[in-house]
């Protein structure tokens, strides 16, 4: 059974950004929750810091909605907010 990408892993396999621009907004994250700072999604943080465009986030999140879609899941639901 395949699995499913992560959002970094499907952002640089389509190009719309490389490895250590996620890397950075991975670091970024981190950094983020050990200040206390509210969760933000690994996209978002792509998006702040201008390595993504709202159009590229949207598309990254449909391929992610495309592949759970063909993912079996153990609960049977395959929606973009499981």
């Amino acid at each position: 059974m395949a699995r499913q990408e992560l959002f970094g892993e499907i952002a640089v396999r389509l190009g719309f950004v490389n490895r250590g621009q996620v890397d950075q907004a991975l670091a970024t994250q981190k950094h983020a929750q050990g200040s206390g700072q509210t969760h933000k999604l690994i996209g978002m943080h792509l998006l702040d810091a201008g390595a993504l465009t709202s159009a590229q986030l949207i598309e990254v999140l449909r391929e992610m909605e495309r592949q759970r879609a063909t993912v079996p899941t153990t609960t049977g639901r395959a929606g973009l907010l499981d």
